[in-house]
């Protein structure tokens, strides 16, 4: 049993250290996968502010299902060109697609998304009678950056630093609630346009790998 648990750490190590030397890989598909996250949310924060002030869309406002039933569009889209990504890079560099570096980043991240499941479960069941958007939207912001700072040990330093980003963000809500109310009619439709969409477009910008495509492009013997 110790020897099979301490091959297991090793595996484990290997799988980490392999996942730290290709930073520069993941950091080149996190770019590409928060560019598109970013602009949809932008998008779609844009549409439900749009639709409520004006009632151009759909002629009525948006409820509390529509506003969560739009936004977990949002992250099954960014899934989706997530999932796009990792496979066109692994196609390209001859990996498998379902690598254990995969697993091991879907282990750290899975806890850190229970909460928000049950959570949005709730809220789909009764919470949504009572208004209860905000508290949807922080604790959303708050476990999505704390599902990137889970991965602080292997990915990039960037990601990090906007998971960061994103758990303050949460934190900082409830404390300045009454002042953002204030700047914004749909306080819960601009504080998710804000973090998913205009974090993830500086992140994009800040990380996109254009100085390094050149050389990532070689061949591994040059």
């Amino acid at each position: 049993m110790a020897n099979s648990g301490l091959s297991e750490a090793e595996e484990n190590l290997q799988v980490i250290r392999s996942l730290m030397e290709r930073a520069t890989v993941y950091r080149a598909i996190s770019a590409p996968t928060a560019l598109v996250a970013g602009l949809i949310s932008i998008l779609a924060a844009l549409l439900v502010y749009l639709n409520d002030e004006t009632n151009l869309i759909s002629g009525r406002r948006v409820g509390p299902r529509e506003f969560a039933t739009i936004w977990l569009a949002v992250l099954v889209l960014s899934l989706v060109a997530n999932m796009f990504f990792v496979w066109r890079e692994a196609k390209r560099s001859r990996r498998p697609f379902i690598s254990s570096g995969m697993k091991l980043a879907l282990q750290t991240i899975a806890p850190n998304l229970l909460l928000p499941a049950a959570f949005s479960g709730w809220y789909f069941s009764t919470g949504y009678v009572g208004g209860q958007e905000l508290e949807l939207v922080v604790v959303w912001i708050a476990f999505y950056g704390l599902a990137l700072l889970s991965t602080a040990l292997f990915a990039p330093r960037s990601l990090a630093l906007l998971g960061w980003a994103f758990l303050l963000s949460a934190l900082a809500i409830p404390v300045f609630v009454n002042g953002l109310e204030e700047l914004s009619t749909n306080l819960p439709n601009s504080a998710m346009g804000v973090t998913f969409g205009i974090y993830h477009l500086i992140y994009a910008i800040c990380t996109w790998p254009w100085k390094h495509q050149s050389t990532d492009d070689q061949p591994a013997g040059e």
